[in-house]
């Protein structure tokens, strides 16, 4: 979740790309030309970092219409890249992205439906994920290769996927991903102080029990840590705290799993196979909050060395993810029942194993929080800094962190309970992020392309998670009513 919004920079050597580079060696150790199509190097619009570089166009006069750019290796800006990961290394780094706070939601979500409905439907809601993402892959591919592009992100992509269709400079696109990108982020900051502060605070009194104070308390002595590390804008900063924060969050997964299969709880199993069907609409939000790794697809696979083998390890790392889930839910499920709160973590009892556990994944979310704290100031300062040119860009950039950081300090003290608000940021941002934009940027982009029991399945989709975000929506904000009132 902590690397899903973070843009990674694609630069470029300023060197021609050697024909050698690209040529295949026979059995005798010869240099073996490979037969590519004609590449017109003087007819591109893109510019390369160094002026005295000649620009490096990527259309193919001679490439047929039904060309493939996701699947082809002669997408040009793929052998510009200096910096490509492997397919491991971007299978750890997706795996990584998914692994979080969302995770630890997953065995009460799962409560609700009943150990019986929750896991197939967490499994349809886990393709349904998948399936977008590879729409989204698509889509930007084709981009990339009408416009002559290295690289879009998810912002990008709706920009270009609306003009195309509106046929005009219109930014609606990309002001709907900016919107719903700082909209998400944000949330995730306020889960956040509550998920940081709860585990603190079971540490605390489970071990010291005559000290006694309330969540609030916690979350305000907490603004003062949280806005000291926000002040940390370099990204490369960022990155160590990265590191660090991988380390505690399998420690404490690790030993949350250690517990749970410590102290199984079989009995009247059954009675609880079922749970409340009409709450399904909160299900579904908090499954897609748990999948939100789609930000973070369009910069591995514009960084990978193989591209097209991008397809099959985000399959891979999904189904990983799910399993992990579902181990973590039904586990949860057999130790806590009904008792499962909003993260998996807030169920253990006092006890070394448990100390541990949540004191990983609570030092684990406060490197986090300025990692995701990073989209929403990555999208916000630059217009800030123009629209108030009066004040230095040092000091409007203060404010705005200072400010915003408040804001998220302020949704959690006014609904400290971490379910309700991972249930409506995922109804309300993730579906949209996830289910709704990738379909529609989708048709928008092939809609004269596609056939039409593929026009049928995007707009299902979409209408679905039209559906969702509404009624999620709606009854996340009932509960947050019924808790506060």
């Amino acid at each position: 979740e902590y690397k899903s919004y973070l843009s990674l920079a694609v630069m470029f050597k300023s060197k021609r790309i050697p024909r050698a580079s690209i040529d295949e060696l026979d059995a005798a150790g010869n240099k073996k030309q490979r037969e590519y199509p004609p590449v017109d190097f003087t007819s591109s619009s893109t510019r390369l970092i160094n002026d005295d570089v000649e620009s490096v166009g990527s259309r193919l006069s001679r490439i047929s219409e039904t060309f493939d750019p996701f699947r082809s290796s002669l997408s040009l800006h793929r052998y510009l890249k200096t910096s490509q990961i492997t397919d491991l290394e971007c299978f750890v780094h997706f795996l990584k992205g998914n692994i979080g706070p969302g995770l630890l939601s997953i065995p009460y979500a799962i409560s609700i439906t009943g150990i019986l409905l929750g896991p197939p439907l967490l499994l349809i809601v886990a393709l349904l994920c998948l399936y977008c993402m590879l729409l989204l892959l698509r889509t930007s591919s084709h981009l990339c290769f009408k416009y002559d592009l290295p690289s879009l992100g998810y912002g990008d992509v709706l920009e270009l996927a609306f003009q195309d269709y509106l046929g005009n400079e219109n930014k609606i696109g990309r002001r709907l991903a900016d919107a719903f990108l700082i909209l998400t982020q944000l949330g995730f900051c306020s889960i956040y102080f509550i998920m940081i502060s709860e585990n603190v605070q079971r540490v605390i009194e489970n071990n010291i029990s005559w000290f006694h104070l309330p969540l609030k308390v916690y979350i305000t002595v907490l603004l003062v840590f949280i806005m000291l590390l926000s002040f940390v804008w370099n990204i490369k900063t960022l990155a160590v705290f990265s590191m660090a924060g991988n380390v505690f969050i399998f420690t404490g997964l690790i030993a949350i799993a250690v517990y749970m299969f410590q102290n199984p709880n079989y009995h009247n199993i059954q009675d609880t196979f079922i749970g409340d069907v009409a709450k399904l609409p909160i299900f579904f939000a908090m499954a897609v909050y748990a999948f939100e790794g789609i930000g973070l697809i369009l910069p591995l696979e514009n960084q990978m060395k193989y591209p097209s083998h991008f397809p099959f390890i985000l399959t891979l790392s999904i189904l990983c993810v799910l399993a992990i889930q579902l181990f973590f839910s039904v586990l949860g499920f057999i130790c806590f029942r009904d008792e499962i709160q909003g993260s998996i973590s807030f169920n253990l009892p006092e006890g070394v194993i448990s100390a541990v556990a949540q004191l990983a994944i609570a030092f684990t979310v406060y490197l986090t929080y300025p990692l995701m704290f990073f989209v929403p100031m990555e999208i916000i300062v630059p217009w800030a800094k123009e629209k108030f040119n009066r004040f230095t860009p040092y000091t409007v950039e203060f404010w705005l962190r200072t400010f915003f950081v408040i804001l998220t300090f302020l949704f959690s003290v006014l609904i400290p309970h971490i379910e309700l608000f991972i249930a409506l940021i995922g109804a309300l941002a993730s579906s949209s992020l996830a289910l709704i934009f990738p379909p529609v940027a989708y048709l928008m982009v092939f809609r004269d392309s596609i056939s039409r029991g593929k026009k049928v399945t995007c707009w299902i989709i979409a209408i679905f998670g039209i559906i969702m975000c509404i009624v999620g929506t709606v009854y996340s904000v009932m509960d947050i009513v019924k808790a506060l009132i």
